[in-house]
């Protein structure tokens, strides 16, 4: 028998088992792309939520410190301005910082965070962006995130946002 009868003998199987192994191959392709399909749609979204929290960092104590401190102090009814208008007064800080007085309107009146209106000396921080909040609120909120809540101005670099 040559090597010619001996092929012609076994073409039918030699075609099966090439045909299993291409079914088997497309199966194996799409069952993988299926399952990288699923794993997007599922696991990204998670990805992406992980990844946005490690890459936020908080502010520490130093950097809190550098930032102006204020009391509110409201108007009184003689200085016949809007119930609820006030000004800002500085209040020296550790770091020697002291910023100038500011004056607010009614609707400038409120933290942001607490949605509260600013009660008559209350303490409050200004931001480089120059939006204010209740001390509290914003030490708390900076030492998870440390943008600004408003505007996302990060107070750790400078003008770059979020």
């Amino acid at each position: 028998m040559n090597q010619f009868e001996c092929i012609k003998m076994n073409f039918p199987k030699l075609t099966v088992v090439f045909l299993a192994f291409d079914v088997f191959f497309a199966v194996f392709c799409v069952a993988l792309a299926c399952l990288i399909g699923v794993a997007l749609c599922c696991c990204l979204p998670c990805i992406i939520a992980v990844l946005y929290a490690v890459g936020q960092e908080g502010a520490s104590e130093a950097d809190l410190k550098v930032l102006p401190k204020y009391r509110f102090h409201i108007y009184k009814d003689e200085e016949k301005l809007s119930v609820g208008a006030g000004r800002m007064v500085p209040i020296e800080t550790s770091s020697g910082y002291l910023a100038n007085e500011r004056i607010l309107l009614p609707e400038d009146a409120e933290c942001c965070i607490c949605l509260s209106l600013y009660e008559d000396e209350t303490e409050l921080h200004a931001l480089p962006c120059n939006h204010h909040f209740h001390s509290t609120c914003i030490v708390k909120w900076l030492k998870m995130n440390a943008t600004c809540p408003l505007c996302k101005y990060n107070i750790l670099k400078g003008n770059e946002q979020v």
